[in-house]
């Protein structure tokens, strides 16, 4: 019997999440309760015509939201943070779009995903990043960093989204901006929904409002806060939920 998400502790949800997404890493074939690879990568909207010339490594584990390349608009040397970044899917798009005048990081709570996206970049020749391993409510990153940070599904994996959010605006430049996907709720759900972990992971147990959201980007200190898009895909399988493409400075 799984413990009711309601007695789970803050730091007992975030091993969780931990485990999980390192099974993920070493088994991405194995049965979860949300999608995984490459099927899902297409069907939002990765290219096919590069996915395919991809080694399998890198995408077969892909777990995001949706896609944000389509809106994310890197440009020519930016310094670019991608928090929960898997095994390295959008990293490479990153690495191309910011060019070797530019550097990515990608950061992941899991070490095996970390691993796995390292090595990833390193058979595909991509030399312009760094990654490491933590928690993205404590990112191991100076204050006034980043061009962008960009993230594709983290808050609703994080129990103190507060914390994250404060964090992110914390790396980014005076100027800079955040570029995330994430899945957002119509209206908020009763907590009987929200029953144990396997809620959390197929993003209702730590779903948001849309309004609940955008209040916190504003407490954290965004500005000019943009929903440019929301869409139902595989990811967003209760009926109140969509997932949002959101993009927001730092001014």
């Amino acid at each position: 019997m799984k413990k009711p998400l309601s007695e789970m502790t803050q730091d007992e949800i975030k091993r969780a999440v931990k485990e999980k997404y390192s099974e993920v890493a070493k088994d991405p074939c194995a049965a979860f309760n949300f999608p995984v690879g490459k099927a899902f990568a297409l069907k939002v909207g990765y290219p096919k015509e590069i996915i395919n010339k991809l080694p399998q490594s890198i995408y077969e584990s892909f777990t995001g939201a949706n896609n944000p390349q389509s809106f994310v608009e890197l440009k020519y040397g930016e310094v670019v943070l991608d928090v929960g970044c898997g095994a390295g899917l959008d990293l490479y798009f990153y690495a191309k779009a910011v060019g070797p005048d530019g550097k990515v990081y990608g950061l992941d709570i899991s070490e095996d995903m970390v691993n796995k996206a390292k090595a990833n970049m390193e058979t595909v020749g991509i030399k312009n990043i760094e990654i490491k391993c933590g928690p993205s409510d404590n990112l191991p990153f100076q204050d006034n960093f980043f061009d962008v940070v960009s993230s594709n599904g983290i808050y609703n994996l994080s129990p103190d989204k507060e914390k994250v959010m404060s964090e992110v605006f914390r790396v980014i430049k005076p100027g800079g901006r955040t570029v995330f996907c994430e899945v957002i709720l119509k209206d908020r759900l009763s907590e009987n929904i929200r029953k144990n972990i396997d809620d959390w992971f197929r993003c209702i147990g730590g779903a948001l409002s849309e309004r609940d959201f955008l209040i916190l980007m504003e407490k954290a200190g965004f500005k000019n806060i943009e929903v440019i898009a929301k869409i139902r895909n595989a990811r967003t399988g209760h009926k109140l939920a969509v997932c949002a493409n959101i993009r927001a400075y730092k001014i």
